[in-house]
């Protein structure tokens, strides 16, 4: 398994998914040995955490595409099945190699959503899209993780449905008593990718901080902290912060009035779900998965309109009557997702590769 961004912390969405499956994969009975790859962006504790269930090596190479299609490949050409689980796989390989396509969100980039991206992105971009359909169409299985994204992938990649196994995430926080009172401010997550609509969000706290609230942004990526804080500065009551620990997110979570998660397009959106575990009240968009995600939990607008962001939000602040509801609705919603689930239909969706590869 190319278990990169599992191995590393913090961790975003991919990152996540890869060690909660893995971790609860770890305490199933299994007929087949997982041997784990990394490369040198590991953190040693995650990995020595790990071998506890699995094998775990570190592959070094000079660059994430000779990982990907050179160190990776090497290594996996003695094993019956490898699973590539961050939308990539090694375009030649000596075995059938299971993908989990997360989402095309590079194929919408420029359609549904737009934003400037830094030349290595582009880059990256046009090898990941080319890559991307060659190997979708060669996968034996293809993983995803929402039934929307699961409709792009067929639509988009041209994969036949039958080779498409929707396995959902899930919160990495468990389900805990909600805060109150709120606090009166507003969280969201930054992020460099203009996908994530992190401008809409200083936008729309100038309307927030108006009516004197609060709007906290954190886990922005340093090469994206500098600006958005230069952004930020004429405006006392909005806070930009970098990177934070899951504990200091699991506090901000439950402390917020509210949640605003406005990307403009996911294949999933984790957080909405773990704002949802944490007692938090959510707004966020009407597009891509999101409805999906959010179900009846959370307050659906339009993520384009920074004012439309800020009125959402606002509602929910300043009514407590409303946080409420959305927050028992939300820890409702929530239970029906888990990381044992995630970990099960990956196990069933590996046996049934394994049994087609033994009967050729």
């Amino acid at each position: 398994m190319d278990a990169r961004y599992g191995l590393q912390s913090p961790r975003r969405g991919i990152g996540e998914y890869v060690f909660q499956t893995l971790q609860h994969l770890g305490d199933m009975p299994r007929r087949y040995d997982l041997h784990l790859f990394g490369d040198e962006s590991a953190d040693m504790q995650v990995v020595q955490a790990l071998r506890s269930y699995y094998r775990v090596d570190i592959l070094r190479a000079p660059n994430f595409f000779l990982w990907e299609q050179q160190a990776f490949p090497a290594a996996i050409r003695a094993y019956a099945l490898a699973h590539g689980t961050a939308n990539m796989a090694p375009l030649v390989s000596r075995v059938p190699v299971i993908m989990t396509v997360h989402d095309v969100i590079e194929f919408k980039r420029g359609q549904v959503f737009g934003g400037r991206i830094p030349l290595r992105h582009h880059i990256s971009r046009l090898y990941r899209m080319n890559a991307l359909q060659w190997l979708a169409r060669r996968a034996p299985l293809i993983f995803t993780v929402s039934h929307h994204a699961a409709s792009d992938i067929h639509q988009v990649l041209g994969v036949k449905a039958d080779r498409i196994v929707v396995t959902p995430l899930a919160p990495k926080y468990p389900i805990r008593p909600a805060s109150w009172p709120k606090e009166p401010y507003v969280l969201a997550l930054g992020a460099a990718d203009p996908r994530k609509n992190t401008a809409a969000v200083v936008k729309a706290a100038r309307y927030i901080t108006a009516q004197g609230i609060a709007v906290k942004i954190v886990g922005v990526e340093r090469q994206a902290l500098a600006p958005l804080q230069d952004a930020a500065s004429g405006n006392a009551r909005l806070e930009v912060l970098g990177m934070v620990d899951d504990a200091t997110l699991a506090h901000l979570y439950q402390q917020a009035g509210c949640f605003l998660y406005p990307s403009l397009y996911e294949g999933f959106g984790l957080p909405v779900l773990e704002a949802m575990a944490l007692g938090c009240p959510v707004v966020t968009g009407k597009n891509s998965s999101l409805p999906e995600i959010a179900g009846p939990a959370a307050l659906l607008v339009d993520t384009s309109d920074p004012q439309v962001l800020a009125e959402a939000a606002l509602s929910i602040v300043q009514d407590p009557v409303k946080q409420r509801q959305l927050i028992e609705a939300g820890q409702a919603w929530v239970r029906a997702f888990s990381w044992k689930k995630t970990a099960e239909l990956t196990h069933q969706g590996y046996e049934r590769v394994l049994h087609e590869v033994a009967n050729r």
